[in-house]
């Protein structure tokens, strides 16, 4: 076995026990090695043994009659297998049955009984995780009822992650499928679908996660509550393992007990009697010592692992911790710092801080360390810090306190660069959407849910009479408009929030004592498939409505002109296709309306008289000159009917012809009486 592998403290309930505690416990333990497909027990067989495992993964299994299995829930060095035991029970439901290989620390039932019954921290320690383990066992069942087979995979995975060093498992898809309880297409049209979207590898039963994050991102809401219930685990476990004791020193025991010896005033012994009972004084005091040692060796126990665990926390710590001092040499530094300032642990002392500042932050830091170390009191500052090979320039937060002396400034620093570029970012897009919004001709408002006011432009505040854009935020109609056109507003907005649907109004209001027409677009703003408010555009219509009141007027008045007309009016295309003829015109040619346009009007002519119109008419087009002419109209009936014709043809503003008009008058009885 791994000698990395065999220490009990890589177990995380056993490592959280106090020192004295940890010292009883530890000759009970039992190293023992976990192979992949290793029966740790089956549903039914009688628990001999708890296993804390220190390296590996334990599944913990429900088989079915069939034979069909599903994962009820996973331990590794997070926990102890065999929880059933602890709680009572003397045999088990379920199946634990290795999936990863590693190794782990077993303990006999009935000492781990003995031990629990003690009321001593493990007790504690094995309630709060099997507190954890319901709730990881509840959460399974709920992602397997109600999740896609993709989620069921993701958190199936982040959970071996975990459990496990590294970014790697070893796993088959049969695997997988059993302990999901599905089919194992599902599992590899699952995995297939991760491995293209770039979140992990997977070949020849080794998964390699790439993108984490996006892995969680991709996972369902069980992964989380399951992670937050295990973290709550550990924030449960002591931050100190025993209170503070006066620990003798073993260095001097022997010159203080020499001294103490020359002071004495020792008589020989005279009889037997008083031999016995000095040899059995030197037995007691020689039994009393033998028990000052072990209490010594158990206090240097609990200190070594004190150091231990404070001596991780400040190496892997995720943020830089760096010891300054005086003159800016850096005296000591964590990991985090050491991979932030790109410098070897073991050369810090031949670097100062100062060399990594950018040249535009130097004056100010060194102005900062000076006033830490002078005022003694806790600052803080930002500044920029030079590339690296490993990095880019990086913006650090640095929250500095100087010593008792004032000799050392101790610095916590905080990579903030994302942070900060994110923010300007937002800031640089918040500035377009700002000028965008200033610079649209119309009026633009966004409302939250209940009708205040979230963001206007400037014209909308203009419109209204207010100094700023920002005057109005968290204002409502009621305070910029009647009262009538407030509810009026605030009922379109409930409409809005209420339907989801735009809507699009023209409506009269008054501006300056002035009603004026307005066009008014509303629509929702969903997030997350709810409707969190309303944005809103309007504009000014009056001119165009004044325009279209006009055009009205003017097409009702040529339109009562050409019907009481006492004579014909047509008016045709370029291409002598005609567009409109009026009643009287109609009278003349014996046709209906709609039979004279286009190409119907032409039928009304006369057949004597058809090719001298038509010439006459292309010579007017050539010419664009006026055209005038007399020929006959002959309706079905074989009435005939003689006509004057003018037509004249009607510009554009570019000087190009679009229309000819013209106008027919009745010759009929002028012709009758020529005749004569």
């Amino acid at each position: 076995m791994n000698a990395l592998l065999t220490t009990p403290k890589q177990n995380r309930l056993l490592s959280a026990l106090p020192a004295a505690e940890y010292l009883r416990l530890e000759p009970e333990l039992e190293a023992v090695s976990l192979a992949p497909g290793q029966v740790i027990y089956e549903a039914g067989d009688t628990l001999e043994f708890l296993y804390f495992p220190t390296a590996g993964i334990i599944s913990l299994l429900w088989t079915t009659a069939s034979g069909a299995t599903s994962e009820l829930a996973m331990t590794g060095n997070d926990g102890l297998v065999g929880i059933p035991a602890v709680l009572g029970s003397e045999t088990t439901t379920h199946r634990a049955v290795v999936q990863s290989p590693g190794s782990a620390y077993r303990i006999r039932s009935e000492v781990a009984h003995w031990v629990l019954d003690q009321g001593g921290e493990l007790l504690r320690l094995v309630i709060l995780y099997a507190q954890a383990l319901m709730t990881q066992m509840a959460q399974i069942a709920l992602c397997n009822r109600h999740h896609s087979v993709e989620q069921q995979l993701c958190r199936w995975i982040l959970l071996c992650l975990d459990r496990l060093p590294g970014v790697q498992l070893n796993t088959t898809q049969a695997t997988m499928a059993q302990l999901l309880g599905v089919r194992r297409v599902a599992v590899s049209e699952a995995a297939g679908k991760l491995q293209a979207a770039g979140l992990i590898t997977y070949s020849r039963g080794q998964i390699t996660i790439l993108d984490r994050p996006k892995l969680e991102a991709r996972a369902c809401e069980c992964y989380a509550a399951m992670k937050k219930e295990s973290d709550r685990l550990l924030r449960s476990m002591p931050n100190v393992l025993n209170p503070p004791r006066v620990r003798p020193s073993p260095k001097n025991i022997r010159t203080r007990a020499e001294k103490r010896f020359k002071h004495m005033q020792v008589s020989t012994p005279c009889s037997p009697a008083d031999v016995n009972r000095l040899v059995h004084e030197l037995q007691v005091r020689q039994i009393e010592l033998e028990l000052q040692n072990e209490e010594i060796a158990n206090a240097y126990a609990e200190a070594d692992t004190v150091r231990e665990r404070y001596s991780d926390l400040y190496d892997f710590a995720p943020v830089a911790y760096v010891t300054l001092d005086a003159l800016g040499v850096i005296r000591q530094t964590n990991l985090a710092g050491a991979i932030l300032l790109g410098i070897k642990r073991s050369q810090i002392k031949q670097h100062r801080f100062g060399a990594s500042v950018s040249a535009a932050f130097l004056s100010e830091f060194n102005q900062f360390l000076a006033d830490v170390l002078d005022g003694r009191a806790r600052k803080t500052c930002e500044i920029e810090l030079n590339p690296t090979q490993q990095r880019g320039v990086s913006i650090v937060h640095i929250e500095a306190i100087a010593d008792e002396g004032g000799r050392e400034c101790q610095m916590v620093i905080s990579d903030v660069t994302v942070q900060r570029r994110s923010e300007y970012a937002l800031r640089e897009r918040e500035q377009y959407l700002r000028a965008l919004l200033d610079n649209f001709p119309f009026l633009v408002w966004l409302k939250d849910d209940q009708s205040r006011f979230l963001a206007v432009n400037r014209p909308f505040a203009a419109q209204f009479g207010w100094p700023s854009a920002e005057s109005l935020v968290g204002k409502t109609d009621f305070d910029i408009a009647s009262q009538d056109l407030a509810e009026a507003y605030r009922a379109d907005d409930r409409a809005i929030l209420e339907s989801g649907k735009s809507k699009i109004v023209e409506e009269w209001i008054e501006d300056r004592g002035e009603r004026r027409w307005s066009e008014t677009f509303k629509s929702p703003v969903t997030l997350d498939e709810r409707v969190i408010g309303t944005v809103g555009f309007a504009r000014d219509i009056t001119a165009r409505k004044n325009a279209e009141a006009a055009l009205r007027e003017s097409e009702e008045q040529f339109r009562t002109l050409t019907t009481l007309a006492p004579v014909g009016i047509y008016l045709t295309d370029t291409q002598g296709q005609c567009i409109y003829v009026n009643s009287r015109w109609c009278e003349m040619a014996g046709v209906k309306p709609h039979e004279a346009l286009g190409d119907g009007w032409k039928n009304a002519l006369h057949p004597e008289d058809r090719d001298k119109v038509f010439a006459s008419w292309e010579k007017m087009v050539a010419s664009q000159g006026k055209w005038g002419t007399e020929y006959r109209f002959k309706t079905r009936e074989g009435k005939t009917t003689w006509v004057y014709a003018l037509a004249s043809p009607l510009w554009d503003a570019a000087g190009e012809v679009v229309k000819y008009l013209g106008i027919n008058m009745d010759i009929t009885e002028r012709k009758q009486m020529e005749q004569e």
